[in-house]
């Protein structure tokens, strides 16, 4: 019976499993034995020495440790002999024989862990899949500080499927609080060891985007992991446009272009899905561009200011660089009173104004 527990854990969770129940079992068997050396003891220690059993039991106690308090001892050749064989043979060697083993696991565990054996049992965590190459360290790097700084993100650990670091996962990550498993999310049952079923959400990103069967690896990760995972939010990066619906098919929430300038794109793809089409159509030549049109305004609030551009079909002003330090406001309140000298105005294409069409209503929304 036992047998077939052991073989079915090793099914499920591989060599971690045999010398986790290798080390229980060693335990148990030296756990009795001791228990049944102790037990004789303190019954040769009654029948030869005529002691109580507290008495006894204090003299096995006392001697197994190696205390040696000698307030009790064995004087005749039997009890003495009984001591020498069952305690001194049998007891401290076995006791120290199983603390080596204890500390040999524990060393043998940490191994693991560092090199990505170990299987973590993690719940709500983010779980990164693939290693960009190169800069996969300075890349994950940012990405966990800005998971880090959100409130979203500030409490989840981060947990790194790859095959990248078979020896262990760079010191500067690790002093991030990640941890990784050595492995591929496209391997049968590498999704289920990271604890994908209860992440609170995936990305899987692409080791080398311009190879052709990126995507392909990433349709197969976003497959396998939606399979087992349908509440959390999957983001998959996406190397051919053309692919895009195809890997929304399989069950991403968000695909992005790899951009491994800004990981940030991942986080907000994370915890705002959709902002990162809004910030890729501003990177892209067609569609939406933000304009920057070089012109003096003051004395209007942001408000009145963006809703006049709005309202007279410009476009959405978005910052505007002050005319004191040129530093880029972006965003501002409404009731800001602006003082600038060139505005930052998300435009149409095909319906771009000219630059005095811009300073005109700017400053009539100025005198108004």
């Amino acid at each position: 019976m036992q047998f077939v527990l052991l073989r079915r854990m090793l099914r499920r969770r591989g060599p971690q499993a045999f010398e986790d129940v290798q080390a229980q079992r060693s335990i148990l068997i030296l756990t009795v034995y001791l228990v049944a050396v102790f037990a004789l003891h303190i019954a040769a220690m009654m029948t030869f020495e005529n002691l109580s059993l507290g008495s006894a039991a204090w003299l096995t106690a006392t001697t197994v440790t190696t205390v040696g308090y000698g307030d009790v001892s064995a004087a005749s050749a039997a009890g003495r002999w009984s001591t020498v064989i069952l305690l001194y043979i049998g007891g401290i060697f076995a006791l120290a024989k199983g603390a080596g083993d204890y500390f040999d696991y524990r060393a043998s565990r940490r191994r693991r862990m560092l090199r990505g054996r170990w299987r973590w049992h993690m719940e709500d965590h983010v779980l990164l899949v693939n290693a960009p190459r190169p800069g996969a360290v300075q890349y994950f790097d940012t990405l966990i500080r800005q998971f880090a700084e959100i409130d979203w993100g500030r409490n989840r650990r981060i947990l790194i499927l790859t095959d990248a670091w078979p020896e262990g996962l760079p010191a500067e990550l690790q002093e991030l609080g990640a941890v990784h498993i050595h492995g591929s999310g496209a391997q049968e049952g590498m999704l289920a060891v990271a604890d994908a079923a209860s992440a609170a959400a995936i990305i899987v990103l692409a080791e080398d985007h311009v190879a052709q069967q990126a995507d392909s690896i990433a349709f197969d990760v976003v497959h396998r992991a939606r399979a087992i995972n349908s509440d959390c939010s999957i983001v998959a990066e996406c190397g051919d446009d053309r692919n895009r619906a195809r890997l929304r098919e399989a069950g991403a929430t968000s695909v992005v272009r790899p951009m491994r300038g800004y990981p940030e794109m991942m986080v907000r793809a994370v915890v705002s899905p959709g902002s990162e089409f809004i910030l890729e159509d501003l990177f892209d030549a067609r569609g939406n561009e933000c304009r920057r049109y070089e012109i003096s305004v003051g004395g209007v609030t942001w408000g009145q200011l963006a809703s006049t551009l709005m309202l007279k079909g410009i476009g959405t002003a978005i910052a505007f660089e002050k005319a004191a330090d040129g530093a880029i406001e972006i965003n501002p309140r409404p009731e800001q009173v602006v003082t600038a000298r060139a505005l930052h105005i998300i435009a149409k294409e095909g319906h771009t104004a000219s630059a005095d069409d811009v300073r005109r209503i700017a400053n009539g929304a100025a005198a108004g």
